[in-house]
């Protein structure tokens, strides 16, 4: 299954420069999720896809759960 997910998906890496924007950011309160954000931020990613929306509040990128992103885009 994960083979399949990984097919279809792109994977973005996290560096130095989103590990320092995580620990620079006061917003960011969880710091896994300013990981996600800057890594996502710098691959230009149109949407954050999470079961833990409301940890995403300082995100200027659309934040979706699963089931919203898929009512949104794919039905």
């Amino acid at each position: 299954m994960i083979e399949i997910l990984v097919s279809k998906l792109s994977i973005t890496d996290i560096g130095k420069k989103e590990v320092l924007h995580s620990l620079q950011n006061k917003k960011v309160n969880d710091f896994e999720d300013g990981l996600e954000y800057y890594a996502a931020e710098s691959s230009n990613c149109n949407v954050i896809i999470t079961e833990d929306i409301n940890d995403f509040y300082f995100s200027s990128i659309p934040v979706f759960n699963s089931i919203s992103f898929l009512e949104k885009h794919l039905i």
